[in-house]
């Protein structure tokens, strides 16, 4: 196996005037990975241990929320930002610690359920390629319903080279929200 420096990488691409793309990997999880939107919202992921990903979501009018997640796709919890200032006193728990430890780690082309009251019912597709402003990454949908409310579905990207679900569409019986993510940098 070939093995060529970053440095060389960059001075190469540099030379033949080509844009250098450097995509976030696992190991930038703990500073955090950035995805944005295409209507402008602006998500953070950051691993805050083995099994815990924060998620701060920022929407262009200052308000957001930051999650708490299980696996990077399994709700916590959310407390909400409003006018750029957390809210944690009005913190919202979803589902205990324990409720979440018994859902699976996602993966393709399985269903499976949680039986708790946290908990719902999981169906994931194939493992496909997912494209974010140049950075490719294996990727495959996964589509969850939960316990307390059967009306509602979320869908995810689920992206198992970093370990973190993307929120692609959310169905309930008021209508449907679809979200594309038109950019991804790693944080410093």
């Amino acid at each position: 196996m070939l093995k060529v420096s970053k440095g060389l990488v960059t001075t190469l691409v540099g030379f033949w005037g080509l844009p250098a793309v450097a995509c976030p990997t696992i190991e930038d999880l703990g500073k955090g990975i950035e995805f944005r939107t295409a209507d402008g919202d602006v998500e953070v992921h950051r691993q805050l241990r083995p099994d815990r990903v924060t998620i701060s979501v920022s929407f262009s009018d200052g308000d957001g929320s930051i999650l708490e997640t299980y696996l990077g796709i399994y709700l916590l919890s959310v407390i909400p930002i409003e006018s750029g200032v957390p809210k944690p006193g009005d913190r919202e728990d979803y589902a205990s610690s324990e409720e979440l430890a018994q859902w699976q780690r996602p993966v393709p082309d399985q269903s499976w359920a949680n039986t708790t009251p946290g908990g719902g019912q999981a169906v994931s597709g194939p493992m496909e390629t997912t494209m974010i402003a140049g950075c490719r990454y294996n990727s495959f949908e996964v589509v969850l319903q939960f316990a307390d409310d059967d009306t509602y579905k979320e869908t995810y990207d689920y992206l198992p080279d970093l370990g973190v679900g993307l929120l692609t569409k959310t169905e309930a019986s008021d209508g449907t929200d679809t979200y594309s993510y038109i950019s991804v940098r790693a944080l410093d």
